[in-house]
């Protein structure tokens, strides 16, 4: 039993400096200009806009979840 508590430890021990190490790293640097990222986030933001409006249709047409799912699909494919 007593080996057990110093292996948990251990393994504790050795995932909390391994996640220091990582923390570390250099941040990933993006080659985009920010006009790039901010046409990029306008795009994502609409496509979550367009998404949230064809889940409230699916939900107004009171469809169970496979038929909410496929309409979702299709709505996001038509417009």
């Amino acid at each position: 039993m007593l080996r057990i508590g110093y292996f948990l430890l251990l393994i504790l021990i050795v995932g909390l400096a391994a996640g220091r190490v990582l923390a570390e790293e250099q941040p990933f640097s993006s080659s985009l200009t920010p006009q790039q990222i901010m046409a990029k986030e306008k795009a994502v933001a609409e496509h979550a806009e367009k998404r949230a409006e064809c889940r409230k249709q699916a939900k107004e047409n009171k469809l169970g979840w496979l038929g909410r799912r496929k309409f979702v699909h299709e709505c996001m494919a038509a417009k």
